[in-house]
């Protein structure tokens, strides 16, 4: 059980979300991963992407900001010293999605519930939010949607995107933003209390080597994940045997 409920199922998963990226690629769309948060220490810098994209993938902890990027490096140390782990929260962002992916109707066929279900079904993700996500929560209704405006050279946008995206089950046209928050590893060096279950008596949990923090590499299965569904998604609206036929579809050929 410890060893098919850990992360390590999760290479496969990142292998096949990787032949999804090539497919959403060909039609211009393109994943994002970002560390946000690492225990205390946020990274509040603004992404652009594909700009930023270089340096995040340069980062060892997949951090646009190198203040923060330091900052969090120092504090898996302190942490590491004391023989815990640390959590923490990763960003996906996907561009170049069309208009009516998903589902309005069916339930079941809803993108953010299969986006929602798909980021965590990652060991230790215990938390996932769609654009303005919990702090949508707190607001008045004014200041959560997206007003639409009209311009004769552009035609319809808005000036914000606190809906991530998605709206009704549907992507909007607008950028996918999703974040995904991960507890610490529960295995520590320094073992918690338990109980052995065959005396009943306490006891210490059992030591098994681990990564002090794993945020960086679930963004990596995160920007997999998301990959998969979009591509099922893509598949399901437009369809098409082979690659030229996809495209053709999709621009409305």
């Amino acid at each position: 059980m410890l060893e098919r409920a850990s992360a390590r199922e999760t290479a496969a998963r990142v292998a096949a979300g990787a032949a999804a990226r090539k497919l959403l690629a060909a039609l211009s769309i393109n994943i994002y991963s970002r560390v946000v948060r690492i225990g205390s220490v946020t990274d509040r810098s603004r992404f652009n992407p594909p700009d930023d994209y270089e340096r995040i993938e340069a980062s060892r902890l997949r951090c646009r900001s190198v203040s923060a990027e330091n900052r969090m490096a120092e504090l898996i140390d302190r942490v590491k010293a004391r023989g815990e782990s640390l959590g923490g929260i990763f960003e996906i962002t996907v561009t170049g999605l069309p208009v009516g992916l998903g589902s309005y109707v069916h339930w079941d066929r809803r993108l953010d519930g299969r986006l929602a279900q798909a980021l965590a079904s990652i060991p230790a993700i215990k938390g996932v939010e769609i654009g303005a996500g919990f702090q949508a929560a707190a607001r008045s209704g004014s200041r959560v949607q997206d007003e639409i405006f009209h311009d004769p050279g552009r035609g319809y946008f808005r000036k914000s995107n606190r809906a991530g995206g998605l709206e009704g089950g549907l992507t909007n046209g607008e950028p996918l933003l999703l974040r995904a928050a991960m507890k610490p590893i529960p295995t520590q060096s320094r073992p918690l209390r338990t109980v052995d279950i065959a005396s009943g008596r306490p006891s210490l949990a059992h030591r098994e080597r681990s990564d002090f923090c794993a945020v960086p590499a679930a963004a990596v299965v995160g920007e997999a994940m998301t990959a998969l569904v979009l591509a099922d998604a893509v598949l399901e609206k437009y369809g098409g045997d082979t690659l030229p036929d996809l495209r053709l579809r999709k621009n409305g050929a």
